[in-house]
């Protein structure tokens, strides 16, 4: 299987090694991690990373990873990976960076409504996660559109610049997928459980 993924706008083909000067250039500049600046990687380790990526693809569907890089009109403009943090509960990990030109297009979430179907119909995944930093509302918001569920808010576990900053979790279970696929389930869904979770 290539994986491979098409959208109305985009193109998401897996990481290879001629991706990985694109993929430095996209996680070394100071907006990837303008919320968390001591996570941000060097060149090498961007390197390293993406090596890794390319060699979890073998062990897909029920544990590994994978990173695709987002492309429009042949040029790459972000990237997405899914990869699997337990494999025994079946939990995989969501994330993903775009090039700051591309922000505010509708992009992110144009890749991330299908590649989320995409994982949970052709990988062993439970539960999909994903973290961000409490402060990084566009982020909040793109993992709300695409249907993820707040699952807790811990408070001062990252340090960013030297600050303390609370990392937002967010999560989707296989049995909500089917529910929150249809987007005006998920809607409803989404103001359910906030409501009674007191976010509405």
């Amino acid at each position: 299987m290539t994986h491979v993924i098409k959208t109305k706008r985009l193109v998401l083909q897996p990481l290879s090694e001629t991706d990985i000067s694109f993929m430095q250039e996209l996680i070394t500049r100071p907006e990837a991690y303008f919320y968390d600046l001591d996570m941000q990687e060097s060149p090498d380790e961007v390197v390293k990373d993406c090596q890794r990526y390319i060699e979890k693809v073998g062990s897909l569907p029920n544990e590994g990873g994978i990173r695709w890089i987002v492309k429009r009109n042949g040029d790459s403009i972000g990237e997405v990976h899914v990869r699997c943090n337990w494999e025994k509960t079946q939990e995989w990990e969501i994330g993903y960076h775009f090039l700051k030109e591309y922000w505010g297009k509708g992009y992110a979430t144009e890749a991330l409504e299908t590649i989320i179907p995409y994982v949970f119909t052709h990988f062993t995944i439970n539960r999909l996660v994903a973290f961000t930093n409490g402060n990084n509302k566009e982020s909040i918001a793109l993992l709300k559109r695409v249907g993820m569920f707040e699952e807790a808010r811990l408070r001062e576990v990252r340090m960013s610049n030297g600050v303390y900053c609370d990392e937002m979790v967010y999560s989707l279970l296989k049995r909500e997928f089917s529910l929150v696929s249809s987007p005006p389930v998920r809607t409803s869904l989404q103001n359910f459980i906030y409501e009674e979770r007191g976010y509405l």
